[in-house]
């Protein structure tokens, strides 16, 4: 939550994140970690528990990461980046202190100029006793504490996009009292997640130009010749059909890897390289998904677009 801009002031004489990058391979390297693991749909680890060398680096990690993702410019992987970090973070909101969690829906509250959604992102402590309901849940008798409220109005508006996804939030669910709708802690962190994940949807719309330079030099390193998942896994087949040694053939021929393809299919090879006029094209990704070979959502048009770089694939 806290701005890179009010971070960088504390170096001596204020420093720009692309001057640290440019000076400090470790970050960029976490960040890249970290990118990896979205791709790979792995669990990311809370910022405040990566290896660290100074007490601001998981700051820089974060905005390393953001900017980098951006970078990249693969609509699938922002998505994922979004998911991921708005998962961590409810998890982590969860085992805040209430005093601590009602200190972070403050801070969110005043960022309200720079992102309005945040506007009626005011919860308050409640301390009354006879907030307690029983509820059955697997066989067991659980008392749950409603420990926040929000002004009925300002739970309407704050959660309205929330309540389309949750009917948990829908108004008939909810216990009102004195103007007032009562919630639980994780009722609370599930609210404030949401908020965070509309202000890293607005965060991500930086035009690239405005990337730090470094930043800009890594997403480049990490773009192209990467195999498409779906190549890889008809490369780790023991055995293939007539139909998968040409894909993989044509694939090689068309990254100009002619050894591997004659390793597939000798007379393919030959008979698929063609002359000078003739050229045969990979299989779009629809045709891949007709003929049963694609395994994943990559969101691209053809395969190739992963090894040439018009898409990341980790």
């Amino acid at each position: 939550m806290k701005p890179l801009e009010e971070l960088l002031k504390r170096y001596a004489g204020g420093v720009t994140l692309d001057y640290i990058l440019s000076t400090d391979n470790y970050i960029k390297e976490e960040a890249k970690k970290r990118v990896n693991k979205i791709f790979k749909d792995e669990e990311l680890e809370p910022y405040n528990k990566i290896n660290v060398k100074n007490v601001d680096d998981p700051i820089l990690v974060f905005y390393t990461t953001l900017y980098l993702v951006i970078a990249l410019d693969n609509e699938l992987l922002k998505k994922k980046f979004i998911e991921k970090e708005t998962e961590l973070v409810e998890k982590e909101l969860k085992n805040e202190r209430e005093e601590t969690l009602i200190e972070i829906t403050n801070y969110l509250n005043s960022l309200s100029e720079e992102f309005p959604d945040l506007m009626y992102l005011r919860i308050n402590p409640e301390k009354q006793e006879d907030l307690m309901i029983k509820r059955k849940e697997k066989r067991k008798t659980l008392i749950v504490p409603f420990r926040f409220s929000m002004n009925f109005v300002d739970y309407l508006k704050a959660t309205k996009e929330l309540r389309r996804e949750d009917e948990s939030f829908s108004l008939s669910t909810r216990i009102l009292k004195d103007g007032k709708v009562f919630l639980t802690k994780d009722e609370v962190a599930r609210i404030v997640a949401y908020k965070i994940k509309n202000m890293l949807y607005e965060t991500t719309n930086v035009r690239y130009e405005n990337i730090p330079e470094e930043v800009r030099k890594m997403a480049e390193e990490m773009k192209g010749k990467r195999t498409p998942p779906c190549i890889q896994n008809l490369l780790n087949k023991k055995g293939v059909s007539e139909i998968e040694k040409t894909v993989l053939v044509i694939y090689f021929i068309d990254i100009g890897d002619y050894k591997n393809a004659e390793k597939v299919s000798e007379n393919l090879a030959n008979k698929y390289r063609g002359d000078k006029k003739t050229k045969y094209v990979m299989y779009s990704c629809s045709r891949m998904k007709e003929l049963g070979l694609c395994v994943t959502s990559c969101g691209t048009l053809n395969p190739l677009q992963h090894y040439y770089g018009k898409a990341l694939m980790i």
